[in-house]
């Protein structure tokens, strides 16, 4: 007999349930299996596992209640997967008496079987806040019968316990990646070669602007690196500063033998706090593009003074009244995912 943990946290559609009627497919001969399309964020609904790894005549085995409340939830109206888990035969570390460390086999491994609901945006959005509540005081009819569970004050109904969770099948990145954030859509759409312009998966930041620019009049001598970096930051300034750097990057501003900062694939992007330049569409970190932008725009060594220093580019009256701009690049160079919309 299948055995329902219901678990409680706080983590998880844009699809409320719709108790007239089914839009979604509810095929009891399909399986509907958690893909990492879905998400990002979920209602992880109820975890089935057997009761010591076997399941009593005319009881449910783990696999058969799952798709049983996967089918309920979906002829109601809500988007549900099923999502399987096995657990690795890790060895866990333990420690004898004299603190020595010991090598175990974890023997205490349960398959267990998850309901995961719902294709929500974030954690905030109304309607999976909506759409949580409803799951909890739900009593499918599919496991009236068939299963066990322990009901509790705080927990009356099978899915009591139900909440909000991450995709389990997205790593960290994934789930930052598919977060939407309104304000960044904003502040990037229709921005000229904006990131999300780029085509690759990864991208590498090389400068960061907080108001990071310099001008220097004719006839004077160009600041040095160090009291550039001292200078205070204008969050003002930061996206002009991006701006203009990506202009000079595709341009053809490099007048040094080579010109080898003319012509580069360059994007802005600004958030909440800074606004970004970076370069290169990358399908991999493995990419072998990467290194031929790391050497252009990484530290190197400063040979009169004998330490690393971070690359920057002037360029001679680039603005009204012949004075020069002046920009610094990242001291280490990073990749990142290119957000999408």
């Amino acid at each position: 007999m299948a055995s329902l943990i219901a678990i409680c946290a706080l983590f998880a559609v844009q699809a409320l349930p719709v108790l007239g009627g089914s839009r979604i497919e509810a095929d009891p001969s399909k399986e509907y299996r958690l893909t990492h399309h879905r998400g990002p964020w979920m209602i992880m609904v109820a975890t089935m596992h057997s009761l010591d790894g076997e399941t009593p005549e005319g009881g449910k085995t783990p696999d058969e209640a799952a798709h049983e409340l996967v089918i309920e939830l979906r002829q109601l109206g809500l988007p549900a997967y099923v999502h399987e888990y096995e657990p690795g035969n890790d060895r866990v570390a333990t420690y004898d008496r004299l603190g020595r460390e010991e090598k175990r086999k974890n023997l205490h491994r349960r398959r267990s079987v998850s309901v995961i609901a719902g294709n929500y945006p974030d954690i905030e959005s109304k309607v999976a806040q909506d759409t949580l509540k409803w799951i909890k005081k739900l009593n499918p009819k599919c496991l009236q019968e068939g299963v066990i569970y322990d009901p509790t004050p705080g927990r009356p109904g099978p899915l009591a316990g139900a909440f909000l969770t991450p995709n389990p099948l997205l790593s960290q990145e994934e789930l930052i990646q598919r977060e939407r954030d309104p304000l960044l859509i904003t502040l990037n759409s229709g921005e000229r070669h904006s990131l999300y312009e780029n085509n690759g998966k990864y991208t590498l930041v090389i400068a960061r602007f907080y108001g990071k620019s310099d001008s220097v009049l004719p006839g004077k001598e160009e600041p040095s690196i160090l009291s550039y970096v001292e200078k205070g930051n204008d969050l003002n300034d930061a996206a002009q500063a991006a701006q203009e750097l990506v202009v000079v990057l595709r341009g053809k501003y490099d007048v040094s033998p080579g010109g080898h900062f003319n012509n580069v694939e360059a994007y802005v992007w600004h958030d909440r706090y800074e606004s970004i330049v970076t370069v290169g569409s990358f399908s991999s970190p493995q990419d072998p593009n990467i290194k031929r932008y790391m050497a252009l725009f990484g530290p190197r060594l400063d040979p009169q003074i004998g330490n690393v220093q971070p690359a920057h580019f002037a360029v001679p009256n680039f603005r009204k009244g012949g004075i020069h701009g002046m920009w610094l690049f990242e001291p280490n160079p990073e990749l990142m995912l290119v957000p999408q919309k």
